[in-house]
């Protein structure tokens, strides 16, 4: 009786150092991914480039909706340096600025999978202070400055000739001026169970409150489709969008009738609060008909970054874009912060 009793205390001694080593282990193996229970990205970005702001440009965001009665805003700021220089048969154009884009949005959980909103645009630019560094670091890198330095720095200019000299863009500096006005809603269609998987579709109406070019804007309107999957440690993100592109009559023979617009990223996290994000975005131009790389092809975007969290309320990420490649209506980079806050 008494051999029985010491051999199952010696079983359970052996099985309690067995399930301690097991949980060891486990830490030890575990990736910093497995540690994050949500996503935190994709990363907030919006194309700052003129050419493609003369009509609604999509701004990329989760797929994950707010809980029922949830409230969330959030700021973003953008800070682009553009230069594009381009003469042709078909066009002269010369854009020379720095540009500020300031969001500031507001979330409402309505009911289960559903949320609605607002978003107001502020746009300040000017001729900035960054061309001397920015023309010094591309020499140092052997990289072109596409004409850069025949120029004076720090100048601003957004100027844009037709055929025969007809002006089509000729925009003012602005000081945080509103640009324009958002509405959107956003359900959740497929949803899994523990949210790690997520489709949504968004749908969205720009108001612009700037006088356009050359004339007064119409409303666009967009509906997109946004993905978001678990795989292992490991969060991919999508987002694709169609819009229109109602741009003022004086400018409607040389802008297309409806845009599209790609995103893809990938997430993995650094620990529990924080992970990497990269992503990269294509967009069909706004312009058509000018036969150069600079103003009617696909701007695409590099975007990299991080992303997390501060506390249960705040979320944030900092973001670097550049484009690729150089000559497209891409901004030239944005960087880029956000908060945001959830009660």
């Amino acid at each position: 009786m008494k051999g029985g009793r010491t051999a199952a205390r010696v079983a359970r001694s052996r099985a309690s150092k067995s399930c301690g080593w097991a949980t060891v282990l486990s830490l030890l193996l575990a990736s910093p991914g497995a540690a994050q229970v949500t996503s935190f990205g994709p990363l907030t970005f919006e194309e700052g480039g003129p050419l493609q702001r003369i009509s609604y440009a999509p701004m990329t965001e989760g797929a994950a909706t707010l809980e029922p009665g949830m409230f969330s805003t959030d700021v973003w700021l953008g800070f682009s340096n553009i230069f594009e220089q381009d003469s042709a048969d078909t066009h002269e154009l010369f854009l020379d600025l720095e540009r500020l884009l300031s969001t500031t949005t507001l979330r409402y959980g309505l009911i289960e999978g559903l949320e609605v909103g607002g978003r107001l645009t502020f746009e300040t630019n000017g001729g900035g202070v960054l061309d001397s560094f920015i023309s010094g670091w591309h020499n140092r890198l052997g990289l072109g400055n596409a004409n850069r330095e025949r120029y004076p720095f720090d100048q601003f200019d957004q100027r844009l000739e037709g055929a025969r000299g007809a002006v089509l863009i000729d925009a003012d500096q602005r000081n945080f001026a509103l640009e324009d006005v958002q509405l959107f809603a956003k359900w959740e269609l497929v949803t899994s169970r523990d949210r790690a998987s997520v489709l949504s579709l968004r749908s969205l109406t720009r108001i612009p409150t700037q006088q356009d070019i050359t004339g007064r804007a119409h409303a666009d309107f967009s509906l997109q489709a946004l993905g978001q999957r678990s795989i292992g440690a490991w969060y991919l993100h999508g987002m694709l969008a169609a819009s229109t592109a109602r741009t003022s009559p004086e400018l409607e023979a040389v802008t297309r009738r409806a845009t599209g617009f790609l995103m893809v990223a990938a997430e993995r996290a650094l620990s529990p609060s924080v992970a990497a994000v990269v992503q990269v975005s294509l967009a069909t131009p706004v312009l058509k008909g000018f036969r150069g790389r600079e103003l009617d092809h696909a701007p695409t975007n590099l975007v990299l970054g991080l992303a997390g969290r501060l506390g249960r309320s705040w979320q944030w990420d900092v973001s670097f874009q550049e484009d690729m490649p150089a000559d497209t209506p891409a901004v030239d980079f944005t960087l880029g912060v956000r908060f945001s806050r959830t009660w």
